[in-house]
């Protein structure tokens, strides 16, 4: 791996020193590469050496040229059916249009003006002592732009039971605080509403801490949205149940969202095996009425633009930050000298 690293990296140096940059690169990556660098009880899904992901020190190195990469492995080019060579043409195209005009391949409903959305995800880095810390990733949504926040390394997150991680008063202050001074610094003042989605349920030092950093803030909306619950819903009909299906439990302020599932316009559900929703929770801490909070977390399901599927299964706002936090998460990452923050160069 660290041989065909140095190649690309010493090639795309020679790209970048050129008065005309393209604007993206792509790196087609040999069978001989992708056999030498995938365990033996592994995929090709991942190509990884020594706990090194071959992708993600691709995608530093474009980002430390500041020019986005696009990856072609040699699946990708092995094309059996018309189905596939659509799909694939497809996506290279909407992945190729996004990371050479830096910007949005299609349009989307304006988000409303003065509002805020973010989401929460973590990672893992080592510092120098080689001890593990977390730092926090947001990715912040307002008007059409939408940008990668990461914050300073982050020593006193807890786990749960569960591994779940929480921050403290201190760390969730610090957070917040960052998100807002960004969208400040965009806005020229502080948004009327701030959403926050987090992958795991708000502790009380994590309220205080985000109360605290929102001062001025006119709502305050922090939503617990969970992948995994164990409830399932059969229609009575041929069909699974439709995307956009919501089972509320009024008592408990908690919610059943179908964000896959069957899409009449396509007539037909996309996935495999039995569709399941995603579990809603508004907190103590939420001043918008729990409808209008899953009709925007479905909305959101439609906001990568990393894939050309009609939508994801989690909301962009959560779940692009998690695969951006396993590229960061990169011991590359310390060689850089600055961070960007644009979705492009980590897709």
């Amino acid at each position: 791996m660290e041989r065909f690293l140095k190649l690309v990296r010493k090639d795309i140096e020679i790209i970048e020193r050129d008065s005309v940059q393209p604007n993206a690169i792509i790196v087609c990556i040999p069978q001989e590469v992708m056999d030498a660098c995938t365990p033996e009880n592994q995929d090709h899904a991942r190509i990884q050496s020594e706990g090194s992901d071959l992708r993600n020190r691709i995608k530093l190195i474009g980002m430390e040229a500041r020019i986005p990469t696009q990856l072609i492995k040699p699946s990708t080019l092995s094309i059996r059916t018309d189905r596939q060579r659509a799909s694939r043409a497809w996506n290279l195209t909407v992945g190729l249009l996004y990371k050479s005009q830096r910007g949005h391949p299609w349009k989307t409903r304006q988000i409303e003006d003065g509002h805020c959305y973010a989401g929460l995800s973590f990672y893992r880095e080592r510092d120098e002592g080689d001890d593990v810390i977390r730092a926090a990733l947001a990715h912040v949504f307002h008007g059409r732009d939408h940008i990668i926040l990461q914050s300073d390394p982050l020593p006193d997150i807890t786990e749960d039971e569960n591994g779940s991680p929480h921050l403290s008063y201190e760390a969730a202050r610090q957070v917040g605080e960052q998100i807002l001074e960004y969208y400040e610094a965009q806005k020229g003042t502080r948004p009327s509403r701030f959403v926050l989605h987090k992958p795991s349920v708000f502790w009380e030092e994590e309220r205080e801490g985000l109360l605290d950093a929102t001062d001025g803030v006119r709502d305050l909306d922090l939503v617990w949205v969970r992948r995994r619950p164990k409830v399932r819903l059969f229609p009575p009909t041929d069909y699974p149940a439709m995307r956009g299906t919501l089972l509320s439990v009024p008592d408990d302020d908690v919610h059943y969202l179908y964000t896959s599932g069957y899409v009449p316009e396509e007539t037909t559900y996309q996935g495999s095996g039995v569709p399941s929703p995603i579990e809603i929770r508004p907190d103590e801490i939420c001043e918008t009425p729990s409808l209008e909070i899953c009709k925007e977390i479905l909305f959101f399901t439609k906001l990568d633009w990393n894939t050309s599927d009609y939508a994801i299964r989690m909301p962009a706002t959560v779940s692009v930050a998690k695969r951006v936090g396993t590229i960061l998460s990169e011991v590359d990452t310390e060689s850089i000298s600055e961070v960007r923050p644009q979705y492009f160069y980590y897709m």
